[in-house]
C-alpha cells in the first residue's frame, strides 16, 4: 500500500508531528509504504532522509490568509495572499506528478488546515484523507480560504475522508458521515537519552510547577503567570518555581510575559526554559505538569506527563477535558487536577504545594493506566490502517 503523506512543518517539536512520527513508526509495520511531502528541507525533512523515505520538499504556506496583526501585515496582505496560491497551486502541479510517478493509492494531509492534497487527489481519482489535529480558528487563530463554510463544502466529496483526533473535534469541525474516523493521537514515551540542550540546573533543588508549551495566548502561558503569583501570594515564604519550557514565534508576546514577572517581582522565582529536550526529565521531577490551554485539540503533553508519573493540573475545556473524563469513566475516578479559572489554578497549586509527600501517587497511576489502555501508539497505527484498508477496498 502506498501512501503520500503531506506535513505542514518540518518543526519536529510541534504536537502534530510529534504524533505523526508516532504513527509512521508503527505504520509502516503494518505493510504501508510511504512517501512524504515537506514545506522545506528542515529537521523532519533530514530525518525522514536518513530512515530511507522518499521525500519531496516543496515550498508551500497553510491554506489560510495571512495574519493581520500590524501595519506592515496590511500593506503585505494581498502580496503574501497572492504568493500563497501561487505556491500552493505549484505544489499541487508537483503532487500531482509524484503520485503518478509512483502510483500512489491514497493521500494523508496530517493537519486540517491544508487543501492542495485534497485538491490533487480529487484530480487523480484516489482517496485523500484530511487528519483534524486542531481546531484551526479557536486555538491557531487561523481563518480558512477562501471561508470557512467552502471549506466544508470541499469536504463533501466521494473521495474526501477524515480523521479526528478527538470526539470534541469531530464534532466541531461537523465530521459525521462514515467518512471519517474518530482515533486518538498515539502516545509513547521517549527514550530520554538525548542530552539536553539546556542541561537541568543541578545546584537548584527547589521544587517547581511546569509549564510545557509554546509561550502563546491561546496556551494560557500568562494565566499560568498570573496563577503562579497568586499562589506566591498566599504563600509568601515558599520557595517554589515555576518552570515555562517551550519556544515562542511572537515576540511581543513574550515581552508581555517578561513585563509581568518584572512587575510582580518573580524573577528569582519564574525560569523561561525555551525549548527543551529534556521535558520528560523535567516532567518527572515537577510537583505538577500544568496544561492550561483554552482550546486544546488533544494535548500531547497532558498524556505524555502522565506516562512520565507527573501529576497533571489542566484547564477543564476542550482536549484536555476530553482526556479527564476519559480517565473518569475508564478508573472511577479523577485522574487529574481540573481548573477553570486563574484563581482555580492558583488554589490547586496550594493543594499541591502543601499536600503530604504521596498524596497523588493513586491519582497518577490511574492516569498512566489510562493513557496505556486508549492512547497506545500501536492501537492507534492499526486503526489508522485499518482505516485506509476500509477506504481502499473495492466496492
Amino acid at each position: 500500500m502506498k501512501v503520500l503523506y503531506i506535513v505542514h512543518s518540518t518543526d519536529m517539536s510541534t504536537g502534530a508531528n510529534k504524533s505523526f512520527l508516532a504513527l509512521i513508526e508503527n505504520i509502516c509495520k503494518q505493510g504501508v509504504v510511504p512517501f512524504f511531502v515537506t514545506p522545506d528541507k528542515g529537521d523532519l525533512y533530514h530525518f525522514l532522509q536518513k530512515k530511507g523515505y522518499y521525500v519531496l520538499s516543496v515550498s508551500f504556506r497553510l491554506s489560510c490568509y495571512p495574519d493581520l496583526h500590524s501595519f506592515k501585515d496590511g500593506v503585505l496582505f494581498l502580496p503574501r495572499l497572492l504568493g500563497r496560491r501561487f505556491l500552493e497551486h505549484r505544489a499541487y502541479k508537483r503532487i500531482i506528478q509524484l503520485c503518478r510517478q509512483e502510483d500512489i493509492q491514497l493521500i494523508h494531509t496530517n493537519v486540517s488546515i491544508l487543501s492542495f492534497g485534497l485538491a490533487a487527489a480529487k484530480e487523480l481519482g484516489i482517496p485523500h484523507i484530511l487528519h483534524f489535529r486542531e481546531y484551526g480558528d479557536l486555538d491557531f487563530g487561523c481563518h480558512y480560504y477562501p471561508s470557512k463554510k467552502v471549506f466544508y463544502q470541499t469536504l463533501a466529496h466521494s473521495l474526501s475522508y477524515s480523521i479526528c483526533i478527538t470526539k470534541g473535534i469531530q464534532k466541531y469541525h461537523h465530521q459525521t458521515t462514515s467518512h471519517t474516523q474518530q482515533i486518538y493521537n498515539g502516545i509513547q514515551p521517549s527514550a530520554c537519552q538525548v542530552i539536553p540542550s539546556n542541561p537541568l540546573n543541578s545546584t537548584d533543588d527547589r521544587r517547581y510547577f511546569l509549564f510545557a508549551g509554546r509561550l502563546e495566548p491561546s496556551k494560557g502561558a500568562l494565566l499560568t503567570l498570573q496563577a503562579f503569583f497568586s499562589f506566591c501570594q498566599e504563600h509568601p515564604q515558599n520557595d517554589i518555581l515555576l518552570k515555562m519550557a517551550g519556544g515562542m514565534s511572537d515576540v511581543s508576546y513574550l515581552n508581555k510575559l517578561k513585563t509581568f514577572i518584572h512587575e510582580h517581582q518573580l524573577q528569582e522565582k519564574v525560569q523561561l526554559l525555551g525549548n527543551r529536550k529534556d521535558l520528560d526529565v523535567l516532567m518527572r521531577e515537577a510537583l505538577g505538569t500544568i496544561v492550561a490551554s483554552e482550546f486544546e485539540a488533544f494535548g500531547r503533553c497532558l498524556p505524555e506527563a502522565m506516562l512520565n508519573n507527573s501529576l497533571t493540573i489542566g484547564r477543564d475545556t476542550a482536549g484536555t477535558k476530553e482526556q479527564y473524563d476519559n480517565g473518569l469513566e475508564l478508573c472511577g475516578q479523577e485522574i487529574g487536577l481540573r481548573f477553570s479559572s486563574t484563581q482555580e489554578l492558583a488554589g490547586r497549586m496550594s493543594e499541591v504545594a502543601t499536600a503530604p509527600a504521596g498524596s497523588f501517587d493513586e491519582m497518577k497511576t490511574r492516569a498512566k493506566k489510562t493513557v496505556k489502555a486508549l492512547y497506545s501508539s500501536e492501537s492507534c497505527a492499526l486503526k489508522v490502517f485499518n482505516f485506509y484498508q476500509q477506504i481502499l477496498k473495492p466496492s
